[in-house]
């Protein structure tokens, strides 16, 4: 009887830990480690997004094997044992902010044709600070199956197209905290020419 109030106690601290760390500027407890986030600047200074201060740059070799295509991110962060990444690439391609939700689903509809196999969930189109449009799947790596936020976006009327993943087996732990990122992202291209 008394493991069982030894265990509701236990659960009733960390629901009152996770509640006061749930936000990027409190920090998050991911997988029972409390991950604190800091602002960086990207693509010359044009953008800003909230990452984890534990990120680190990944490296060209790990990232042509992680990212096969030739169309990996330009910028790839990722935690240190390379479990999760955050990846973006600001493009030369102009958009206004009305094809956002267009481009999102032509996304999602050129991975579908690529790999039926992938496991579509939920998407949307939002504005924090820029518009935003994205969408979450499951795809299948070598050796584990993995979670997948995309995105597009617009950065100094520019096309921003990212990606976040982690272990599939990780998503209730890093899910929340991948689309808090990805709504952080400031458009930074403004505020460059006024100086």
């Amino acid at each position: 009887m008394e493991e069982f109030f030894d265990e509701k106690i236990l659960e009733y601290r960390r629901h009152a830990r996770n509640e006061k760390y749930s936000t990027l500027e409190t920090g998050m407890y991911i997988k029972n480690e409390l991950v604190r986030f800091e602002r960086k600047k990207m693509f010359q200074g044009k953008l800003g997004v909230m990452l984890p201060e534990s990120f680190v740059t990944l490296p060209a070799k790990l990232a042509r094997i992680k990212y096969s295509s030739q169309q990996r991110p330009q910028v790839i962060r990722t935690s240190r044992d390379t479990t999760v990444n955050f990846g973006m690439s600001l493009t030369d391609i102009g958009i206004e902010e009305e094809h956002i939700k267009e481009l999102r689903d032509q996304s999602r509809e050129a991975l579908k044709r690529l790999n039926p196999a992938f496991v579509f969930y939920e998407s949307g189109v939002d504005k924090r600070h820029v518009p935003v449009g994205w969408f979450e799947f499951k795809s299948y790596g070598l050796d584990t199956d993995v979670y997948n936020l995309m995105f597009v976006s617009r950065i100094g009327g520019k096309m921003l197209h990212g990606i976040f993943n982690c272990d599939y087996e990780d998503i209730l732990e890093w899910r929340e905290a991948a689309r808090q990122m990805m709504y952080s992202i400031l458009d930074l291209s403004e505020e460059e020419k006024q100086l």
